[in-house]
């Protein structure tokens, strides 16, 4: 199976019920303060409430968001990949193999990049974004 580059884990989005006290609570176990900005998770992140609170893990971001309680929940991860060029392809061969495309891929609002999400039929969130 070829494809143009291979997608690389930028983030985790982990879905929380109360952004302040999770930051607060990931701060105490990771032993690092959030940065102030997300490189790779989306900001905003159209299925959350609010957030993200990031925290670097040398290349791969933590980012915390507030659960939307509508799309996501307490609990929910979503794994962040990053491709060259737009993510449609990734998107079109996870709907050939047995995948579900919930959003996208589309501009994201306030956002210079492309986005999709699935799911796998294995129940695995994946977002992922790309360039246009």
């Amino acid at each position: 199976m070829a494809t143009t580059s291979s997608p690389r884990l930028r983030f985790l989005s982990l879905f929380v019920p109360d952004l302040e006290d999770a930051a607060t609570r990931y701060a105490a176990v990771l032993g690092i303060m959030p940065t102030g900005q997300a490189s790779g998770a989306p900001q905003p992140h159209p299925f959350a409430a609010r957030g993200p609170v990031v925290f670097d893990l040398g290349g791969v971001e933590i980012a915390l968001y507030q659960a939307d309680l509508r799309t996501t929940h307490p609990g929910d991860v979503g794994i962040g990949l990053e491709v060259d060029g737009a993510p449609d392809a990734l998107a079109e061969r996870a709907a050939k193999h047995g995948g579900r495309v919930f959003y996208g891929p589309t501009e994201l609002p306030a956002d210079a990049r492309r986005a999709a999400a699935l799911v796998l039929p294995d129940r695995h969130f994946f977002e992922v974004l790309g360039r246009r």
